[in-house]
């Protein structure tokens, strides 16, 4: 009956998420370049959609001059967009292992900026996926009314949020297969407007179909100030967003990854840029005036294509996307997460891989936090929208400032044109990033300024935490002398007695060896010396280390290495104790699990809690046994000088 039930939960768990990969397997879930686009340049390209509104928004407050520059701020933009390009081509080539902005700040400019720009990123990453799904569905309460009630649109957007996360979670192979085809065909149906709109205007000329009704119509240049030019390139600059979620995602691409990255990075580049012109040189001929629920989008889309197929067409796919686009950050926040966790910045469990070779645990809490940012704005988008672009702003502005300054250290070859490269995306980002938080302060963007400390503070308290935890638990030489007269001392106690007499096993899980392991095995040892220490291989490198360590201090139980190739620690251990209790004939089989007991309870969410799981997994067995044995870490003022086994948390 219980065999019916696992199979049961395995089959629907199957349909669910799809058949677990194997490690060994991972390149092939990897993504080519025509699965990049979709999977990290989503948010990008629907941020071109609405980037000449942002545009237009602010210079008509200048009236019909507006018009008039409309292009010209579309080309710095475009200017921008090369240098960030340049920017991240170096961050890909330097660092393969991705992370981006945060791998670059904390390398040249330091820890702390490296954490901002961490936390920047958090901020962002979350923010699009609240943004672009409340955007899509705010969108659809035209055609569904009944979508317009705030509990009813609230509901809607976090049963999106969760689907996208579904999707994420089987894998960013099956992301790409089901978000191409709407990807490439707006895309398609895009140069197509932007084709049809300049051949008509070259052909027949143009007609303007209205004026900045509502705004002042000036005659003279000088109703357009520097401060209305600032933050009209400001608001464009909204259509970079999502710019960097390739960098930070270098290793999801297949080999060469690197070359991959860069190539996947420049036809974003190139979309965006033509994407961009296009429009706003459509926008400024048609004199096109953005209106809350008639974008420029669909204003052009009505001109030159007419209510036809191709409008339609161009519609659906700008809605869909807006959607799509929350797919970036599930591919980007939680590969930045386990870099964050490899260095201890992050709970450890971020940097595990799940079933399906991607952070199921950053996709999770992806989807719980968006979802709550979603209950606490109402679906609001306007109430999120002050808040987002500042945090890609910064990440923009650290990237660029380190590789500046690494650049002017070294002073390679060809070293002033990259420094004059990175300066200047740097610097321009920086001014981008002042003028959206004097102009959004009072509209919600102080939220940010307040959040993202805060976020660097837990940031270091968890590396902190986790410090001490690693000085509490370092085998020290007193502690492997003190387990080895331990064993001796048993030794000759049961020197007259067989191995045979002993009836009872006992099997210590070991991930590590550390004073928790030495502690549970002299217990063990104690009882009886039918003792196997088990790893369960799902991490070669972790592996590595411990075969390391093991030999190192002369460990003299038995170590076992369970292979777990579909990295599924707590089934593959389950499986061990199967085979040795059909195979060994045993009166007992006791399984114990050495237990970390922090100072504090909370410090419990930094950990997984695999042992909790194993225990309740063994509690249906009836012939295992389970014992649990605590380490209370000792007080640093008393602990001794540790020899480090592994100093990276």
């Amino acid at each position: 009956m219980a065999d019916n039930k696992k199979l049961l939960w395995l089959k629907l768990r199957t349909i669910i998420f799809g058949h677990p990969l194997a490690t060994q397997n991972a390149e092939e879930s990897k993504v080519g370049v025509s699965g990049g686009i979709p999977v990290f340049g989503s948010d990008i390209i629907s941020s071109e959609g609405y980037a000449p509104d942002e545009i237009l928004y602010v210079l008509l407050l200048a009236g019909s001059l507006g018009y008039a520059y409309v292009l010209k701020i579309s080309f710095a933009i475009v200017l921008l967009v090369i240098s960030i390009f340049l920017v991240y081509r170096k961050a890909i080539q330097k660092y393969p292992e991705g992370g981006g902005s945060y791998t670059i700040a904390k390398a040249y400019l330091g820890a702390n900026y490296g954490l901002i720009a961490g936390a920047s990123l958090t901020l962002d990453y979350v923010l699009t996926v609240a943004v672009s799904v409340s955007s899509a569905i705010e969108n659809l309460t035209g055609i569904f009314p009944w979508l317009a009630p705030t509990p009813h649109k609230v509901l809607a957007d976090c049963l999106v949020i969760l689907f996208m996360a579904w999707v994420n979670l089987r894998g960013l192979k099956e992301s790409a297969k089901l978000f191409s085809f709407p990807v490439y065909l707006y895309i398609a149906t895009l140069a197509l407007l932007i084709g049809t709109g300049l051949i008509e205007i070259l052909v027949h000329g143009v007609t303007p179909v209205s004026v900045a009704a509502g705004h002042t119509a000036v005659s003279s240049a000088s109703g357009m100030t520097w401060f209305i030019l600032a933050r009209a390139f400001a608001g464009g600059t909204t259509a970079l967003t999502g710019f960097e979620a390739v960098s930070n995602g270098v290793t999801a691409f297949k080999s060469p990854p690197q070359k991959r990255a860069i190539r996947t990075l420049l036809i974003l580049g190139i979309v965006v840029s033509v994407g961009l012109i296009g429009l706003t040189y459509l926008a400024g001929s048609y004199h096109i005036v953005p209106h809350e629920g008639n974008t420029v989008l669909n204003q052009l889309g009505v001109i030159i294509f007419g209510r036809t197929i191709p409008y339609f067409v161009l519609m659906g796919t700008a809605a869909a996307i807006l959607v799509i686009a929350s797919s970036t950050p599930y591919a980007g926040l939680p590969i930045l997460l386990s870099l964050m966790a490899r260095d201890g910045y992050t709970p450890r469990y971020f940097k595990n891989l799940g079933d399906r070779l991607v952070y199921s645990a950053g996709i999770w809490t992806l989807f719980l936090i968006s979802s709550l940012l979603i209950l606490v704005f109402h679906g609001d988008t306007h109430m999120m929208l002050p808040l987002y672009a500042i945090g890609v702003f910064i990440s923009f502005t650290l990237t660029g400032t380190g590789l500046a300054k690494h650049t002017w250290q070294e002073r390679g070859e060809k070293w002033k044109s990259d420094f004059v490269i990175f300066s200047f995306g740097g610097v321009v980002s920086f001014l981008v990033l002042l003028i959206f938080i004097t102009t959004k302060f009072t509209q919600g963007a102080w939220i940010i300024l307040v959040i993202m400390p805060l976020l660097v503070l837990m940031f270091r308290g968890i590396r902190s935490i986790y410090s001490g935890e690693i000085q509490n638990l370092e085998v020290t030489p007193e502690a492997a002398e003190a387990f080895h007269m331990h064993v001796a001392k048993l030794r000759r106690r049961r020197a007259n007695l067989e191995l045979a007499d002993f009836r009872n096993k006992v099997i210590v899980p070991v991930y590590d060896l550390n004073l928790i392991i030495l502690d549970t095995l002299k217990y063990a040892y104690a009882l009886t010396p039918q003792v196997t220490a088990v790893h369960v291989a799902s991490d070669p490198i972790r592996t590595a280390k411990l075969l390391k360590h093991w030999a190192e201090y002369r460990i003299e139980i038995p170590l076992e290495i369970v292979e777990s190739p579909y990295r599924a620690t707590v089934q593959d251990l389950l499986k061990y104790i199967d085979k040795v209790e059909k195979k060994g004939n045993y009166d007992t089989i006791t399984v114990a699990i050495g237990e970390y007991v922090p100072e504090k309870l909370w410090h419990n969410i930094l950990h997984n809690q695999t042992g909790q799981l194993m225990k309740l997994m063994l509690l249906f067995r009836k012939s295992i046994l389970v014992t649990s044995i605590p380490y209370h870490p000792v007080p640093k003022e008393e602990h001794p000088v540790a020899v480090k086994l592994d100093t990276k948390p």
